[in-house]
């Protein structure tokens, strides 16, 4: 499922959505760049009126790097944004589904100042991720410049689930009251980052939080109610969950791995299942951005004491599907 959004810029006068400008500097007569915005999944971004908003910021491509221009585009599909600048060299930064109102100009007076800036996990939408990029250009001078949107979070997916509890003393039981949920999530990430992301502020740390998860607009990015009973056939509930990039080279208190977790009763008895995301692998680095786990599961033990204790082979077999967010093409990996 391609995520990516496309934005071209080039030379022309008019624009065919609406824009909020905020305290921008005026463009000079003549200098706008039109925006045709292309995109293979909206609903992987679009608001449920079918409307979309993208903030432009241009800064000169100098020393300094100085805001330019900043604008609020609000359009509906087929329409095409343009965004105004004075000419020269220009860095042009898109955000799509940004987390708030209209930035202020006073925060952002500067393309350092708009690498510093974070988002928060507890604000993303399932219908309507935040997406970042941004591109070098002439205003004035070249004919386009395409800047690739990606989603700054990453996707895991829990596909399917059975048991096989073979040869145990339960052989044959079922887990019942299945949910899963991230752990030990990044809650924080800078929109422009790529990589390199070391988390400061987690969600989830340990297990399941209450008022983590009460402080999420779209709680079921990060827990979601599996199924009543789950035994040797397999089922296919498709739930993706969403989580900033964590990339912490080793785990510590202060530096966990994210975590997916299934967790049920079997017998009465609460068990966990902790599986670390892209870590148990040689070439597994951690979570990256604007990625997809998808995995496939089957239990084969009452699993771990306690949401915090990865599952061993024995408790579990994973088959784990890793892909960008913006490719079709798997790779497949079993463990």
């Amino acid at each position: 499922m391609k995520r990516n959004l496309y934005i071209m810029l080039a030379a022309a006068l008019f624009s065919s959505c609406s824009a909020s400008i905020h305290e921008m500097p005026q463009a000079e007569p003549g200098h706008r760049m039109q925006l045709p915005i292309r995109f293979s999944d909206k609903t992987a971004w679009q608001e449920a009126d079918g409307k979309y908003a993208v903030d432009i910021f241009v800064f000169n491509d100098d020393r300094l790097q100085r805001l330019d221009s900043y604008q609020r585009i609000i359009c509906a599909p087929g329409e095409m944004p343009s965004a105004a600048s004075k000419a020269g060299k220009k860095i042009i930064v898109a955000i799509a589904n940004p987390q708030s109102g209209i930035y202020s100009w006073d925060h952002i007076s500067s393309f350092q100042a708009m690498e510093e800036q974070a988002a928060e996990l507890r604000k993303e939408s399932g219908g309507r991720m935040l997406m970042s990029g941004y591109c070098r250009a002439e205003a004035g001078k070249d004919p386009f410049c395409e800047i690739n949107l990606a989603p700054l979070a990453s996707e895991v997916k829990l596909r399917s689930i059975r048991c096989d509890f073979t040869g145990k003393p339960y052989q044959g039981a079922s887990i019942k009251e299945v949910k899963a949920y991230l752990t030990n999530v990044n809650a924080e990430a800078k929109v422009l980052q790529q990589e390199g992301f070391l988390p400061e502020v987690f969600c989830n740390q340990g297990g399941l939080d209450r008022e983590d998860v009460l402080s999420f607009i779209d709680q079921d990015l990060i827990v979601k109610e599996v199924g009543n009973e789950i035994g040797s056939d397999a089922v296919f509930p498709e739930i993706p969950f969403a989580c900033y990039p964590n990339e912490c080279p080793e785990e510590t208190a202060g530096s966990p791995f994210t975590r997916l977790v299934i967790e049920g009763k079997i017998d009465g008895r609460t068990c966990y299942y902790p599986i670390n995301i892209n870590r148990d692998m040689p070439s597994g680095t951690g979570v990256g951005r604007n990625c997809r786990y998808i995995f496939s599961v089957t239990l084969k033990s009452t699993g771990s004491s306690d949401p915090d204790t990865p599952v061993s082979p024995a408790d579990i077999d994973i088959s784990c599907i890793i892909t960008p967010w913006d490719e079709k093409d798997n790779t497949g990996i079993i463990f």
